[in-house]
C-alpha cells in the first residue's frame, strides 16, 4: 500500500502552482524563489535527444539547490529574456510523493538571436511542513530551433 494517499485537488493546485512558479522565478531573476521551490538535496539532469545536433554540448547533472540554483544564475546571465510557458501535466502517486510530468516551451533570446527548446519537465515531488517541493527534476528537450550560440556563447 503507497505511503501517500490518492491526490486531492487541493494537492493538484498546490503542485501546479508549485510548477508555475518555477517558469515565472527563472524569467524574473528570482534566484531565492527558485531555492525555495527545490529540496536541499534536489537533482537536476539535463538531457536533449540524440537525434539534436547540439545533444553533446548540453547534457549534464548537478545536485543540491544551492548549486543547482547558481548554476542556473550563471547560465542566463548570458540571456536579455526568457519566457518558459508550461503546458499538460501527469500526475502519479509514489510511495515518496507525486511523480509529475510537464511540457514545456522555453525561449533564450540574446539581442536578435533566439534559442527555443520543447520538451518536459520529469519530476519527483515532495511534500513538506513547506509544501510542495521539487526533490529530482530531468530537463529533457525534445526539439530546439535558432541559434544554440545564444547558449553556447560566454
Amino acid at each position: 500500500m503507497s505511503k501517500n494517499p490518492a491526490l486531492t485537488g487541493q494537492d493538484e493546485a498546490e503542485i501546479a502552482r508549485l510548477l508555475a512558479d518555477y517558469a515565472f522565478s527563472l524569467d524574473r531573476r528570482d534566484w531565492p524563489r527558485v531555492v525555495s521551490l527545490f529540496t536541499e538535496d534536489v537533482s537536476l539532469q539535463v538531457a536533449f535527444d540524440d537525434y539534436l545536433p547540439e545533444a553533446a554540448d548540453f547534457q549534464g547533472a548537478s545536485s543540491g539547490s544551492k548549486a543547482v540554483v547558481e548554476g542556473l544564475s550563471e547560465q542566463f546571465k548570458k540571456y536579455d529574456g526568457t519566457q518558459h510557458l508550461l503546458g499538460a501535466s501527469q500526475f502519479e502517486v509514489t510511495d515518496g510523493g507525486v511523480h509529475a510530468v510537464t511540457q514545456f516551451v522555453a525561449h533564450h533570446h540574446r539581442g536578435s538571436d533566439y534559442y527555443h527548446t520543447g520538451g518536459t519537465y520529469d519530476d519527483d515531488l515532495v511534500r513538506t511542513p513547506d509544501g510542495w517541493k521539487i526533490a529530482r527534476r530531468a530537463l529533457l528537450v525534445h526539439w530546439t530551433t535558432g541559434s544554440p550560440d545564444v547558449v553556447l556563447a560566454p
